[in-house]
Parts: C-alpha cells; structure tokens; sequence
C-alpha cells in the first residue's frame, strides 16, 4: 500500500495483512491498521500468541523528527510510563505502559516507534492482549521488519522511478 503521493510504500511482516477497510489516504499522508492474515478469514481460527494489531500513521516530518529517539516518542505519550526500551534495531522503538490507550481487548502495555523516510513521518504502534508474545521482543522483531520492508520498498520504487524518466 503507497501513502504521501507514492513515496512511502508500506510493507507489512510476515504473517500479518493490511486490513483494506481500515486505511486512510491523504495527499499528504494517511493510516492503515495491520493484523495477522488469518484474522481477516473469518472462518480461520488464530491463536492467542499471534494476535495482535500494528497501526502505522504517515505525514510530513518536521525539522526536529530527523533524529528521533524513544525520549521524544515517550514525550508524544501523554500520561504512558516508560517500561522499555530499544535502540538496537531499524527504529527507535519504546515499550509503554498506558492505560488509557483505546486499543479495545489490548493490554496497556504496548510498543511504539516511528522513523523518517522521504520526508514522511511513519509513526508505529503495536497493540497485543495480555500475555501474548507480541508484547515481548516478538513485537519489536514485527516493527523493525516492518520497518526493514518497507524501507526496501519505498528506496526501490524511488530507484525505478529515478531509471524511468
């Protein structure tokens, strides 16, 4: 799925689907939810463990959002406490505690990240209920591969449309 005038291109993890009723396109960004495939065939069952939702919001960055870090995404968090966090993959990434979040049927602690790409804020969040293992390092591994892919894709497409003209 393309956003912000086809210069991101959206990749989701393996295993997960971009749910088509749940997106929204701007010219200047948009939002897409993703979730495990199975989830999106009703007659499919999917276990506990692999439940969880990603949502990815797309708009233009600002001077600051260059050089993100998990203190400036904690910032954007209003009254979440920090459990975590990570440094060491494609994004900053912050494991927070929020209560308040209205992610329905998920547990308040949940991962957020967010990077810059083609001048476009790409902010993520993964939401999963209590006890699954996409609130561990799981979920952080589907963000960074998140990130990785769509990364790829959008640098690819700008490659190709760069040799076309």
């Amino acid at each position: 799925m393309s956003f912000a005038s086809e210069t991101i291109h959206l990749v989701a993890p393996d295993g997960f689907c971009i749910d088509p009723k749940m997106t929204g396109h701007r010219a200047e960004g948009g939002f897409a939810l993703l979730v495990p495939c199975a989830s999106l065939r009703p007659s499919l069952n999917f276990t506990s463990r692999n439940r969880a939702m990603i949502t990815v919001a797309v708009g233009p960055a600002g001077p600051a959002d260059s050089t993100l870090s998990g203190a400036e995404i904690l910032e954007n968090a209003p009254g979440a406490k920090l459990v975590a966090g990570r440094n060491d993959l494609m994004l900053p990434l912050v494991k927070l505690d929020m209560p308040d979040h209205r992610a329905r049927g998920a547990s308040p602690i949940h991962w957020r990240g967010a990077f810059v790409l083609n001048e476009q804020l790409v902010a993520v969040a993964l939401y999963a209920p209590e006890g699954s293992a996409n609130l561990g390092n799981r979920g952080a591994r589907l963000l960074d591969e998140l990130t990785a892919k769509t990364l790829e894709a959008s640098v690819t497409a700008d490659l190709d449309t760069d040799e076309s003209q």
